[in-house]
């Protein structure tokens, strides 16, 4: 696919992505394209700096539970509103993660970058898409995709800026599959014996499958394993454990984070929590912290929260101007892509949403996905650089249970019973 056929398709992927309400479904708003001197260009809603961009202002300072919170529910309402217009994003990371204004609304985020977005009836399967450090294991592996693969992406993401570094190798495709083994168990072998790329990857030691060592590795593909430590050898290690504050708030909150990581990150696609059943996890309802309301912990969580817009999402996340049926990129709309052949062209300020939203040139932004032989994905250089408890409802103070049912809605409301 040629560079002019990408800006097609990205473009008409955007105007899909448009019939969302760009203010509830936590997306950016695209305006309008047009040509200079054979680029094209593509106008969003003014935007503020990306998480990488924040990152690297604080010397990679982890971001605490009270701001990933808001973080991870704005991502998982785009992933939801995506999901009900059938598209996968695919390219989830902290450069694809804008701050909408984050002097005046802290943590206020939205999605950008559809380039390399695709529908989820488009077969896929076997393509290279998704960072390595953020790709879903049955991408490694060669197995039917589907918009679960986000759901794994926002875990490897929230895992990393809670971590502040990346929990997985960014730059070795073996090292990635060990990572993920070690810390969250080898996928069960009905899934590697369907994978195209599984051999790269396993030897098959009948009855079972058995990860390679890093010398059969190398023997097979001829490629050297960039071989690291882990800094934790599994979800749990991430729980700080104090021997004087075993009950402590803060570590009820991990506990619940861990638990929301667990279920984004299972090794199985189809057991892989979905977006409208992770907004109703206690770390996101924060069901878990409401006997302890008048807390300051608990007070920083709640105000932190208040970016993130309310409203019921099935009737308020398509804009005014609801488009009907998305395009098909092969079917009977495949000449809106075949009309276009003009290039795209890339600036650095693009690749990080930087700054400004206005125009963007992009070159090539749009990142085609590309399909391998039976030997799997060749090796890439990285680019720089659950269900909630259950227990008796609670009793709240009238003042706190309006701010909470303000923020959550319907999800929180079982779990309070007022005055």
């Amino acid at each position: 696919m040629g560079n002019g056929l990408d800006s097609a398709r990205e473009i008409a992927m955007l105007k899909a992505v448009a019939a969302l309400d760009p203010v509830k479904a936590n997306v950016a708003q695209f305006l309008e394209n047009f040509q200079v001197d054979g680029q094209t260009c593509l106008v969003f809603e003014m935007l503020d700096r990306s998480l990488l961009q924040l990152f690297e202002e604080t010397r990679r300072k982890p971001l605490s539970l009270s701001m990933i919170r808001p973080i991870a529910q704005q991502l998982l309402t785009a992933f939801d509103a995506l999901k009900g217009i059938g598209v996968v994003h695919s390219d989830l990371k902290i450069d694809n993660v804008m701050l909408a204004d984050h002097p005046g609304e802290p943590f206020r985020v939205k999605l950008i970058d559809f380039g390399a977005s695709f529908y989820t009836f488009e077969n896929v399967r076997g393509h290279l898409m998704q960072p390595l450090g953020y790709r879903a294991p049955e991408v490694v592996l060669g197995l039917p995709v589907s918009e679960a693969i986000d759901m794994w992406g926002l875990g490897c993401m929230l895992l990393s800026i809670y971590h502040a570094a990346h929990p997985f190798s960014i730059r070795c495709q073996y090292q990635y599959m060990r990572d993920i083994v070690d810390t969250l168990g080898q996928p069960a072998d009905h899934l590697l014996s369907d994978g195209y790329f599984t051999n790269k990857f396993f030897n098959f030691d009948s009855p079972a499958w058995c990860l390679k060592t890093k010398e059969e590795y190398q023997c097979g593909t001829g490629i050297e394993p960039q071989i690291r430590k882990m800094s934790f050898k599994s979800l749990d290690d991430l729980i700080t454990l104090d021997t004087e504050k075993q009950e402590s708030i803060e570590l009820k909150d991990q506990r619940a984070f861990v638990r929301l990581l667990k279920s984004l990150l299972h090794m199985d696609p189809e057991k892989r929590i979905t977006p409208e059943k992770a907004l109703q996890q206690p770390f996101i309802t924060m069901a878990h912290l409401m006997d302890d309301l008048d807390t300051s912990y608990v007070t920083e969580c709640v105000d932190k929260m208040q970016v993130c817009p309310t409203g019921e999402p099935e009737k308020e996340l398509l804009s005014d101007n609801e488009a009907s049926a998305p395009p098909c990129p092969g079917g009977a709309d495949s000449a809106a892509f075949c009309s276009c052949h003009d290039d795209i062209t890339n600036t650095p300020s693009s690749i990080d949403g930087a700054a400004a939203a206005g125009v963007i040139v992009e070159s090539g932004s749009a990142v085609p996905l590309v399909s391998h032989g039976a030997a799997g994905p060749a090796e890439e250089t990285p680019a720089a650089d659950g269900s909630p408890d259950e227990g008796p409802p609670f009793e709240v103070k009238e003042s706190w249970l309006t701010i909470i049912c303000k923020l959550f809605g319907k999800a929180i409301t079982p779990c309070l019973q007022s005055k």
